[in-house]
C-alpha cells in the first residue's frame, strides 16, 4: 500500500454507530501511531497523546503538561496557549493529565485555524523551550520564595496540588488507588503530592520529556472532515525529525489484592468538629479494558445502586441516618477499570453498621436480583446519551478520541469503545450485573 507523507495504513473499517470510517496508520520513520475517524463533521479535532506512567509522586507529567505550552522552537513567546485563546477560532483548546496518559486536544471549524492549532501543539510537545529555559520548570513546577523573611516554596502545579490535597475526597481516592494498585504506576498521584513535588529536579524533569514525549510513545488522533493531505504533511514534518525507538512504557496489570482495612488522616478546618467527618472507601477492580460487557455491567450497576438517593444502596444507608452521602463511581479511563464506593461524613461509632448495611444490601440484591425496571431505566438512559451524542461544550470528536484511547493506549482495538449495542436479552445483562456485584477478588477497604 502506498504511504502518504510517511504514513502507512494498517487497517480501515466502517463504524456504523458513528457513521464513520476508522483509519489506522503507522509512521514508519518515527514509530508514531495515528487514528483518523473520518466522518462528516466540520468541527475538526486533533489530539496528541502520550503514555505517561508515573514512577513517583512528584507530578512530573502534570508539570510537563503545563510547561510545554510555555513556548517552543517555532513559537518562542512566553504563553502561546494564552495567545491562542485570544486570537484563535478554536472550539476547544486544553491539555489534560490522566493517571497513565497526557493529552493535548484542540478543535476548530475553520480549516486554516485548525492546521495552525495543530502546528502550535506539535511544536509544543516535541520542541518545547523547557530544555533551554529552566525558569519554565521553576515557574510551573516549584521554586523557593522569600516572603516576609520566611523561605517558602511556590509554583503553579505545587500550589494547585496544595489546594487539591485540602480536599478529603481527593486524599481518600489517592489512598484507595495506592491500596488497589500497590505494584502499578496507578499507585502514584499523577498530579503530584505537594510533599513530593519539591524533590523533582530540573534534570529529571527534562529527562522525562525526552523519554516519554518521543513520537514512538505517541498516540495521534484526528477526527472530522479534515484535509488529509495537509494534515498528514504537517504531522510528517515534525515526526520525520525523529528515529523510531522502543520507549519501553508498557503497562502491566496489577495482580489481584485484598488489602486489609487501612486508615488515613486528613485535616479539618480550624474549629470544625471531627465527630461526623469520617469517610469510608471501598474499591473493586472489575476486569480490564478489554472486558467490554463487564465494564458496561459495572456502569449500569453504579447507576442502579447509587444513581439517586432512592437507589437501593444509597437508600439503605441514608434512611438509617448513618451518613450524609453515598457515591459509587466507575473509573473506566485506565487499564483496569474499577468501582469506587465512598460513604461520606459519618460518626466512627457507625462504621460497623455502615459496613453491615453495605454487605447485607449487596447480598440481598445478589440473591433476589435487581429491580428489572431500574435496569431498563438505566439502559434507556445510556442508550439515549449514546444515540444523541450530546456532550455539551466538548466537541464530539474529542470524546470519540478519548474513547479510542481507552483501549488503544493498552494495545487494544481502537474501535472497541465506539461500538455499542443494546443487549437483546436483558436477563443476560441482569445476571452480568449480579456477577459484577459478587466478583471482587481484587478489592480494598
Amino acid at each position: 500500500m502506498t504511504a502518504l507523507h510517511g504514513f502507512e495504513q494498517t487497517r480501515q473499517r466502517r463504524i456504523d454507530e458513528l457513521d464513520a470510517v476508522l483509519h489506522e496508520y503507522t509512521h514508519a520513520a518515527s514509530g508514531a501511531r495515528l487514528c483518523w475517524l473520518e466522518r462528516e463533521d466540520e468541527n475538526k479535532s486533533f489530539c496528541a497523546a502520550f503514555r505517561t506512567l508515573p514512577y513517583d509522586d512528584t507530578g512530573v507529567f502534570h508539570i510537563l503538561e503545563h510547561s510545554v505550552l510555555c513556548g517552543s522552537k517555532q513559537f518562542p513567546v512566553k504563553e502561546p496557549f494564552v495567545e491562542l485563546m485570544k486570537g484563535s477560532l478554536n472550539t476547544f483548546l486544553n491539555a489534560l493529565t490522566f493517571p497513565d496518559k497526557t493529552c493535548y486536544p484542540v478543535a476548530s471549524r475553520n480549516s486554516r485555524d485548525f492546521l495552525n492549532l495543530m502546528r502550535v501543539y506539535l511544536d509544543a510537545v516535541f520542541f518545547p523551550s523547557i530544555h533551554e529555559k529552566p525558569e519554565i520548570f521553576q515557574q510551573e513546577g516549584w521554586h523557593y520564595e522569600l516572603r516576609g523573611g520566611v523561605l517558602t516554596r511556590s509554583g503553579v502545579v505545587l500550589n494547585e496540588m496544595k489546594g487539591a490535597f485540602a480536599d478529603a475526597d481527593e486524599l481518600l481516592i489517592n489512598a484507595m488507588n495506592r491500596a488497589l494498585f500497590p505494584d502499578s504506576p496507578y499507585r502514584f498521584v499523577s498530579g503530584g503530592d505537594p510533599e513530593a513535588i519539591p524533590s523533582l529536579t530540573y534534570e529529571a524533569f527534562t529527562a522525562a520529556h525526552k523519554r516519554f514525549y518521543h513520537p514512538a510513545n505517541s498516540y495521534l488522533l484526528l477526527d472530522g472532515s479534515i484535509d488529509q493531505d495537509e494534515s498528514f504533511a504537517l504531522l510528517d514534518g515534525y515526526l520525520s525529525q525523529f528515529a523510531a525507538i522502543d520507549p519501553d512504557t508498557q503497562i502491566h496489570a496489577q495482580p489481584p489484592v485484598r488489602a486489609e482495612r487501612r486508615t488515613i488522616d486528613y485535616p479539618l478546618p480550624a474549629g470544625e468538629p471531627m465527630q461526623q467527618r469520617w469517610k469510608l472507601g471501598c474499591g473493586y477492580v472489575i476486569g480490564t479494558y478489554q472486558d467490554a460487557q463487564t465494564l458496561f455491567a459495572a456502569q449500569v450497576l453504579s447507576d442502579v445502586l447509587c444513581g439517586s438517593n432512592h437507589a437501593p444502596l444509597c437508600r439503605a444507608i441514608l434512611e438509617q441516618g448513618l451518613a450524609e452521602d453515598v457515591v459509587l463511581s466507575c473509573d473506566e479511563q485506565c487499564m483496569q477499570p474499577n468501582l469506587l464506593l465512598r460513604v461520606q461524613n459519618f460518626r466512627e461509632a457507625d462504621l460497623p453498621a455502615i459496613q453491615a448495611t453495605i454487605r447485607d444490601t449487596l447480598t440481598a440484591l445478589c440473591e433476589n436480583g435487581l429491580d428489572r425496571e431500574q435496569i431498563e431505566a438505566s439502559l434507556a438512559s445510556f442508550e439515549f446519551k449514546l444515540r444523541e451524542r450530546d456532550y455539551g461544550t466538548m466537541p464530539r470528536g474529542l470524546i470519540f478520541e478519548l474513547e479510542i484511547l481507552a483501549s488503544w493506549l493498552y494495545g487494544g482495538d481502537p474501535g472497541q469503545r465506539a461500538v455499542w449495542r443494546r443487549p437483546r436479552r436483558p436477563p443476560v445483562l441482569q445476571r452480568g450485573v449480579r456477577r459484577s456485584a459478587r466478583r471482587h477478588r481484587h478489592r480494598i477497604l
